[in-house]
């Protein structure tokens, strides 16, 4: 969200509109800085500060277009700025992400939809979160795709294909990194030269380390941990296949960064995915937690050159409907909407 909520501002500034940004992981005082060593009343503390400098910037803006996310950011964050925006009367336009909304409205929807009923307007990046805020509360979401940044990536062709897999997610349950790293195994046995490169930090980073070691990659994996966006063009520019296995997903801009880079995405069919990735022409994909036909997939494109180059040639135009050139024509009539 961080790093689309930079896009946009960007390039709604470069489009003639007067921006104002406010963070929700607000900057704290240093005089108040000891607070965020102690656990929970760190959260308070940000989300304090978050609503104080929303609360001093409203009366300048005529709408605010919200990113948000679900689950503890929605109770702890969101929900208190839409009653804040709402106090100062002001047109909001709700920018939902997160693969788990539907789970999330399933146990929560009766507490939610009194705020949500309220919001202007939602949009929503792909067709998948659409349908979930349709079925949940009967709202009409407008789709507003995520940004692949075509200038930031350089597309280029892989020929010849080298057994080079890279992922850049985060290192979480619902992203299922293990399954990359067991279909790797599967892909090293047939070509011992393979490399995976691993993007991404977080809870589950130690277990994979050790994953890897028992099944005897650690010298063929590299784990990088956080990369600066600005940077990670330079990562995809140095591996050949894009490998992803999230359980819970939406849209993910990563794999855009794949179609935009040139390189052949393999991944499960999570979520909003299958709106993006259309199996044997921009991607192939598989069900969920199939390691094994992750790894086949994976293994047929390096037997067959030309599926991959058909794939990527296909996933770099469907790239273009995430470009600001078309996104724009979306979005700039939301917030000019009186």
């Amino acid at each position: 969200m961080a790093i689309q909520a930079q896009k946009i501002a960007a390039l709604l500034d470069e489009s003639g509109f007067e921006v104002v940004t406010v963070k929700t992981n607000a900057d704290v005082p240093d005089n108040f800085r000891f607070i965020l060593k102690i656990k929970g009343l760190r959260t308070f503390l940000r989300n304090f500060f978050f609503l104080y400098n929303l609360h001093k910037e409203l009366p300048r803006v005529e709408v605010v277009y919200f990113l948000t996310g679900f689950f503890n950011f929605f109770f702890w964050v969101t929900y208190p700025a839409l009653i804040l925006i709402k106090i100062h009367g002001k047109r909001v336009i709700l920018s939902a992400r997160g693969g788990e909304a539907e789970r999330f409205f399933q146990r929560y929807g009766i507490l939610l939809k009194p705020i949500i009923k309220k919001v202007d307007t939602v949009s929503v990046p792909s067709g998948f979160l659409r349908e979930v805020f349709k079925n949940a509360f009967d709202i009409d979401a407008v789709i507003v795709p995520n940004i692949a940044d075509l200038h930031q990536f350089k597309f280029r062709e892989r020929n010849p294909l080298r057994p080079k897999l890279l992922t850049t997610r985060n290192l979480e349950k619902i992203y299922n990194v293990a399954c990359i790293i067991r279909a790797f195994h599967k892909v090293h046995n047939r070509f011992p030269e393979s490399t995976l490169g691993i993007v991404g930090e977080g809870s589950e980073r130690r277990e994979l380390e050790q994953l890897a070691a028992e099944l005897g990659l650690h010298n063929s994996i590299k784990f990088y941990g956080i990369v600066e966006h600005a940077k990670i063009q330079n990562l995809y520019d140095q591996y050949d296949i894009y490998v992803n296995a999230s359980n819970v997903d939406n849209l993910p801009g990563t794999i855009l960064e794949a179609f935009a880079s040139g390189l052949p995405v393999v991944s499960t069919n999570a979520g909003g995915i299958l709106y993006i990735v259309q199996d044997r022409k921009t991607g192939l994909l598989v069900d969920l937690n199939d390691c094994e036909a992750l790894a086949d997939n994976i293994i047929q494109l390096l037997y067959d050159p030309e599926l991959a180059l058909t794939i990527t040639k296909n996933a770099m135009e469907e790239c273009k409907k995430y470009s600001w050139e078309y996104i724009k024509t979306i979005l700039i009539p939301l917030l000019e909407k009186s």
